[in-house]
């Protein structure tokens, strides 16, 4: 398996006996790629990032770590991160600590006994009116960064798998629509369908240049737009309109909170998202009433 410019040998970390080993540091990085296996490249960049501040925080090796360990890391964490932040990074630590313990590489779990904070469910806060929604995509003047906008819209596509699109990953169907495979977490893909009216005004796009390994949409430099330039054309367009932090994974939201009260199945919107479980596209749910609505109208993409 390759990780981050390291590939690791078909061979065990630990010798077959009743005791287990002091790590060396050769071994801890492999357990660290071990554990990171299978994962999507976003999320071993996370999870790496994460892990490396614990180590370096706790200037321990990993088989030396006790709670008090995670505990001080968790108070440092409490005074300088949001919730959110502070609750991933506790997650990725406990389960490689989980992980190492299961597979024997490791005697103890010292992170079993502490519990992930809770953080506020902040769904709601982002996601975008149909008022909002609109205006947001009315007044951007860029026509590319519009079909962007619409684009994460009606797809619901992750930030990373919305950059990664290229032309051969759009299909159009026999009723004018398109379906779009989208590449997830874990190397899963998934297909979701955009509307007549998009995928008319991506074609236009188009010239007899493009090739399908093109990406669907390019900056200046003809280069696919990066996590980070998708993020600033976001955040600028909710700006523009006065709607402040707006982000890609809030058009996420937005998308997927109007497409369950214009009556999509949960089910189908689990799938589309690439949700792991029910449980989570149902959290959608607690806040469709009250302020939202009954009922959402299609939106289409404004003419230029």
């Amino acid at each position: 398996m390759k990780g981050n410019g390291h590939i690791i040998r078909h061979t065990t970390i630990y010798s077959s006996s009743d005791s287990v080993p002091e790590l060396t540091p050769e071994m801890e990085l492999k357990l660290i790629q071990m554990w990171l296996h299978g994962k999507s490249v976003a999320s071993r960049r996370a999870y790496l990032t994460d892990v490396h501040h614990f180590l370096d925080f706790s200037q321990k090796r990993l088989d030396n770590i006790d709670l008090a360990d995670i505990q001080n890391w968790d108070t440092f964490l409490a005074t300088k991160y949001a919730p959110s932040s502070r609750k991933r990074k506790l997650a990725a630590v406990k389960s490689l600590f989980s992980f190492a313990h299961q597979n024997k590489i490791l005697a103890d779990n010292p992170g079993i006994s502490l519990a992930t904070p809770k953080t506020k469910d902040a769904i709601a806060e982002k996601i975008l009116t149909e008022d909002e929604w609109l205006r947001l995509l009315n007044a951007e003047p860029n026509r590319q960064h519009q079909l962007m906008l619409q684009l994460l819209y009606e797809s619901r596509a992750r930030v990373s798998e919305f950059c990664s699109l290229k032309w051969k990953d759009l299909r159009e169907k026999a009723d004018g629509s398109a379906l779009v495979t989208l590449f997830g977490k874990g190397s899963k893909t998934r297909k979701v369908t955009i509307t007549p009216h998009l995928w008319q005004a991506l074609k236009a796009t188009k010239t007899e240049e493009t090739k399908g390994n093109d990406p669907l949409f390019f900056n200046l430099r003809h280069q696919a737009y990066s996590t980070v330039q998708v993020w600033r054309i976001v955040k600028k367009a909710g700006e523009r309109v006065g709607i402040y932090g707006v982000s890609p994974h809030w058009i996420r939201h937005t998308g997927a909170t109007h497409q369950l009260l214009n009556g999509s199945p949960i089910h189908l919107q689990q799938q589309e998202l690439g949700h792991a479980g029910l449980d989570i596209t149902s959290r959608y749910l607690h806040i469709l009433p009250g302020e939202y609505g009954a009922k959402y109208s299609k939106i289409k993409l404004p003419n230029h």
